[in-house]
């Protein structure tokens, strides 16, 4: 192993005692593995540049070609790096994963406004997904996207196909408003929300997408009523109503294969607002009715063909 970017982790705690990191290989597990020793040196450069930035999230690169997105947390003992390796580029939306029945319902241009939300749990592939549709638009369809991320994940700025990106880097999920406004005046088609955590980032989401904009978000959710319940908390059930479109909930498993060894095959459970009886249901927050319909929409798909 020649450097710490060969290290074979998803998510990496970094502390000052180079002993004390862990790692984990995938996202979602729970067992935890020991940095080679011979790799401490490095692990404690990597720990102190850290120290240097600015903010509690932030992304960096770490040679050679190695890009991180960085939590900084406060314990008694000192401050603790939770890194997440992130792709260099952004994969093709055909390339994520999702089902041919999915894609081209997401690919359709009379898609012009409201949300497309994506949930899961952490590393699904929620950031991956939003951001390859939102450039396979882009590239297909055209027109402006701005984003508000904190920290920006990929560098999606500049022209795709026969759209344009432009993103702004935000501090916190009171900035999103503010991002929304300018946004809106500027001539804008689509907007990113990289993450809805906050009722701030909630009701901009909200907001963007009932006046005209094809929002796409994440939020942490293991299915489509969870994240439901989750947003409608945080926006309010009548908004969220008005302004959905889609929940895409993204779940990682691993198997192991006889050809390939492990490997990790995304499973999709899609659910489209299709009717006005299913946005009633939304607005009055009646989730439980919307099981028939969400699994009726599985199965669905799965006839469609592509549905693992």
């Amino acid at each position: 192993m020649v450097g710490i970017a060969d290290l074979p982790f998803a998510d990496l705690a970094v502390e000052s005692d180079p002993a004390r990191s862990r790692y984990k290989r995938f996202s979602d597990s729970l067992d935890l593995e020991r940095v080679p020793e011979a790799l401490w040196p490095e692990l404690l450069d990597l720990y102190r540049t850290m120290l240097r930035q600015d903010g509690s999230r932030f992304r960096m690169a770490w040679p050679p070609d190695l890009r991180l997105r960085v939590q900084r947390r406060d314990t008694p003992y000192g401050q603790i790096f939770v890194a997440r390796r992130i792709d260099a580029a952004i994969r093709p939306l055909d390339k994520v994963g999702l089902p041919p029945a999915v894609l081209q319902r997401l690919r359709d241009p009379q898609l012009r406004a409201g949300m497309v939300l994506f949930s899961g749990s952490p590393g699904a592939g929620k950031t991956t997904a939003a951001c390859a549709l939102l450039m396979d638009r882009l590239d297909r369809i055209g027109g402006f996207t701005w984003t508000a991320e904190a920290p920006v994940e990929y560098d999606l700025q500049g022209p795709h196909g026969k759209g344009q990106c432009y993103q702004e880097e935000i501090d916190e999920d009171a900035d999103v408003k503010r991002v929304l406004m300018d946004t809106l005046r500027s001539g804008a088609d689509t907007f990113y929300i990289g993450e809805i955590r906050e009722e701030e980032a909630a009701r901009a989401a909200c907001l963007a997408s009932s006046s005209g904009l094809l929002v796409a978000s994440t939020i942490h959710a293991d299915n489509p009523t969870q994240a439901l319940m989750k947003l409608g908390i945080l926006a309010g059930f009548p908004a969220l109503a008005q302004s959905l479109r889609a929940v895409l909930s993204l779940r990682l498993e691993h198997r192991l294969t006889a050809a390939n060894g492990p490997e990790k095959v995304l499973k999709v459970q899609p659910f489209f607002v299709e009717d006005e009886a299913m946005r009633l249901k939304v607005r009055d927050g009646n989730l439980s009715a919307l099981i028939g319909d969400i699994d009726r929409q599985e199965k669905f798909f799965l006839m469609a063909g592509g549905m693992r």
